[in-house]
């Protein structure tokens, strides 16, 4: 017999687990946890996942694809490296305004030794990075000293840390034009 899927169960699952992780980190929300948040039986979570590391990794995978698919239609060659990158954060920054608790799981998850984000996230992360490292590199945007993981620490791993920044310091709950400036300035900088 085929198990029947509630997708609101599984939507109300996915956000528990989101908001715990936040709260709590990835060793603090359990599976007992999760569930009760989500109003939802441990069995039925065991129904449709092996445990907490198999729905986070869904949930990242989703996030990936939400932020980084996008990133994947901007990176080509025929436009300016610089135009590319800003429109990369806008378009960052526009997804984090509106799915914070998203880019605050984000925020949790890049930070947290006790998970490690599925290789095949990792690769495809840094094959994106790659291609726009090379195309920098091949319009003299960007010299042969800057590394992929020079770009990812400046172009993810700072935005992600700056968006942080604004919403934990409880400064505002949406990031404003200003704040994009401020943030492209920096990055600008580093890469030149």
């Amino acid at each position: 017999m085929a198990r029947i899927t509630d997708q609101t169960k599984i939507e109300r699952l996915k956000q528990s687990t989101m908001k715990l992780v936040v709260d709590n980190g990835f060793g603090g929300a359990s599976v007992a946890l999760i569930s009760k948040d989500a109003q939802v039986a441990s069995g039925y979570f065991y129904m449709h996942y092996k445990g907490k590391y198999e729905l986070v990794n869904a949930i990242l995978q989703e996030v990936y694809g939400e932020v980084f698919g996008f990133f994947e239609t901007l990176i080509v060659p025929e436009k300016p490296v610089l135009e590319t990158i800003e429109n990369l954060i806008r378009h960052f920054v526009q997804y984090a305004n509106e799915e914070p608790i998203r880019v605050k799981f984000l925020y949790v998850l890049t930070n947290d030794y006790t998970f490690i984000i599925d290789q095949e996230i990792h690769e495809n992360t840094l094959k994106l990075i790659d291609k726009l490292l090379q195309i920098g590199r091949s319009n003299g945007t960007f010299d042969d000293e800057l590394t992929v993981s020079d770009l990812y620490l400046v172009l993810v791993l700072l935005t992600i840390q700056f968006i942080n920044q604004k919403y934990k310091h409880g400064q505002q709950e949406t990031i404003t034009e200003s704040d994009i400036q401020h943030l492209l300035k920096m990055i600008f900088k580093f890469l030149k």
